[in-house]
């Protein structure tokens, strides 16, 4: 009896332990970050875009409020820590509405496999159609925009200084990481 007991544990833990299909990273993905057909983030980290803030009390997650001061107006953000301990930081219109979700996680994978982390060359890769911007209109930015409801930020101080001049100039982009990804209510 303890013979059969012990083969039958065996083979069950062995059974638990064997990769499953749905578990790959892949999978992991797919369930982390839904996309639409047209090519627009639907849910990122199980924060739909469709979220406001009376749903917030409803997602399965732990969520922080937080303030800070923006164009002399205090503005209320909520941190969430969704799917796979990603946190999102979510931002809503005055009408509660979604306005962005962004996370700057480290384990933090957009579409098509780039994540926080990522290179340009990576990005640009994934996304052929998209466009690099940068400037300083109302402080500095670089932006990669995909073309959908989703971007990626890059770190500007990682950027050539002239990049920022008056008029703008031309400049040889470095191969910067992505420092943020950013996803706005379609």
């Amino acid at each position: 009896m303890t013979r059969s007991f012990s083969l039958l544990a065996l083979v069950l833990a062995g059974c638990v332990a064997a990769p499953y299909p749905d578990t790959a990273p892949s999978a992991a993905l797919r369930s982390a970050v839904q996309v639409a057909s047209n090519g627009d983030v639907e849910s990122f980290y199980g924060v739909p875009t469709s979220l406001t803030v009376s749903g917030l009390k409803r997602l399965p997650y732990n969520v922080v409020t937080g303030q800070k001061m923006g164009e002399g107006e205090r503005e209320t953000f909520y941190i969430i820590t969704g799917v796979q301990g990603v946190e999102v930081k979510v931002v809503f219109y005055d009408n509660g509405k979604l306005y962005l979700a962004q996370t700057e996680s480290s384990n933090a994978v957009g579409p098509r496999g780039v994540g926080v982390g990522s290179s340009l060359s990576q990005v640009k890769a994934a996304w052929p159609n998209g466009k690099l911007l940068y400037g300083s209109e109302d402080g500095r930015f670089v932006t990669f925009d995909t073309g959908t409801n989703l971007l990626y930020n890059f770190d500007e101080s990682d950027m050539p200084p002239a990049a920022f001049d008056h008029p703008p100039r031309e400049v040889t982009v470095p191969d910067l990481r992505v420092k943020r990804i950013r996803v706005f209510a379609p």
